[in-house]
């Protein structure tokens, strides 16, 4: 007889194996309010790719936008998410096809003996396969499929969303950025004239023709000046820090804008609000992305209507079969059938699944048109603030160039002799809430302009025209 190959052996070290890797275990805070400080416990973080302060420079706005599109993890999340739903279409669409299963049997039985004979262990083994294909199941499959497909394409709509949200933030941290250089710059532009203005009270202190006080009053305003500037630096290194948070950009990185922002034009005097708010129905992914969802909440409904019905199947089966004893013969064995499943009963389950899918397509309907409304307003308010900046950058405009002539005029008084100290500095403060304001202004006008992109739901331009 043939040695007897014994499976316990194999069956205990897989059975072993786990416990052989089990980590140690972990020590608990000893009392409550206690810190838990095994943080060595944790995997070390893998370190950043490149230089982490090397310099970045970028050459547009949409160079840094596509930068932040590659880099947010919101971006590679909705990736990924797209991905696992396009899985899981492959998995329903799988579904059509027969199932085709390989098995390899190792079996040691005795049977029973009734007339107290010696009964010899038998050792059999061999492979087999198994086929299984539904063939009718009156809808359940296609629906199940459909569900699935409105799937794909609702979190594909999400994400575009969620990229249009990663630009919109990009833009906005810009735009503040932008605005809070130009209050930099302005700050500095007041700065330098204040102290022009100090140089210009001592030198006429010294001959004779100021006081005391119209030099202490010039250094208390070029000092505020100063503080002025210094707050406004601060707050310029916080909106660039904002920007790189917003571009997926380290802290550490030096960030380099190589390019003048023009502003655009006005709107087009033709541009209706209620065209508008047609593009914005027509494009807005989220809105689009619930009509799929409830287009799936329909077909997953339709599913468990169908599988209600009677289903047809196609089953099959064969395999050979080896002894281990060597007077017994191998044999082969087969079966092939079709098989009728008529679903009796379950409790309503299926009817409470149908019925559950139905009212989700109907409130994933009613979301939809709370979110149509909500949508609209978005549109609305920024497109108002679309002609109110406009109107505002116009009305700065007047009021930089009065400030800025009516400074000169103040300076060429006081330097003639004619016109009061007061009179200059109150003229230069004028002009440098004039240029604060002129500088806000502009800033207001390119965010009105991105926040009416995003509320309509378009692309950015970068990305339209590689995609046609």
């Amino acid at each position: 007889m043939k040695p007897v190959p014994h499976p316990y052996l194999l069956c205990a070290s897989l059975a072993l194996a786990p416990v052989a890797s089990l980590a140690a275990p972990l020590d608990l805070p000893p009392r409550p309010g206690a810190f838990w400080l095994k943080l060595d416990t944790l995997p070390a973080p893998a370190p950043a790719a490149g230089d982490p302060h090397a310099v970045l420079h970028f050459g547009s706005l949409a160079a840094l936008t596509e930068h932040a599109l590659r880099e947010r993890p919101e971006s590679r999340a909705a990736w990924l998410g797209a991905q696992a739903e396009a899985a899981r279409l492959d998995s329903a669409e799988a579904a059509n096809w027969p199932t085709l299963t390989g098995q390899i049997n190792f079996t040691q039985s005795r049977a029973l003996s009734s007339s107290g004979a010696s009964v010899p262990t038998l050792h059999r083994y061999g492979p087999s396969l198994s086929l299984g294909y539904v063939l009718v199941d009156f809808g359940a499959r296609a629906a199940g499929i459909e569900a699935q497909r409105y799937q794909l394409i609702a979190s594909l709509l999400n994400g575009n969303r969620t990229l249009q949200d990663v630009v919109a933030e990009v833009e906005a941290a810009y735009f503040t950025l932008l605005a809070a250089r130009s209050m930099v710059d302005a700050l500095a532009q007041q700065e330098a004239a204040l102290g022009a203005s100090l140089d210009a009270v001592e030198a006429r202190l010294r001959g004779g023709l100021a006081s005391r006080a119209d030099q202490l009053r010039a250094r208390a305003a070029w000092a505020e000046a100063q503080l002025a500037r210094q707050t406004a630096e601060r707050d310029r290194a916080k909106a660039e820090a904002a920007l790189k948070q917003s571009a997926g950009i380290a802290q550490t990185r030096t960030l380099a804008l190589d390019w003048e922002t023009v502003p655009p034009g006005g709107p087009d005097a033709a541009m209706l609000l209620a065209d508008l708010l047609d593009e914005a129905g027509r494009q807005r992914p989220d809105l689009q992305a619930l009509q799929a969802a409830a287009a799936s909440a329909r077909a997953t409904a339709e599913r468990a209507r169908a599988a209600r019905w009677p289903s047809l199947s196609l089953s099959a089966n064969t395999g050979r079969t080896f002894f281990l004893e060597d007077e017994r013969v191998p044999s082969t064995t087969y079966s092939v059938g079709v098989n009728l499943a008529l679903p009796l009963f379950d409790g309503g389950r299926l009817a409470a699944e149908a019925r559950a899918a139905e009212r989700d397509a109907e409130r994933l309907q009613a979301e939809a048109e709370a979110q149509h409304s909500l949508v609209a307003r978005t549109v609305v308010e920024a497109y108002l603030d679309v002609h109110h900046a406009q109107s505002q950058r116009e009305g700065i405009a007047v009021q930089f160039a009065s400030a800025d002539e009516s400074a000169r005029a103040a300076e060429a008084r006081y330097t003639a002799g004619v016109g009061s100290l007061l009179e200059w500095l109150t003229a230069q403060a004028d002009l440098a809430r004039a240029r604060q304001a002129r500088a806000q202004a502009d800033s207001d006008w390119l965010a009105a302009f991105s926040r009416l992109n995003h509320a309509l739901g378009r692309l950015p331009v970068a990305v339209s025209e590689r995609h046609p």
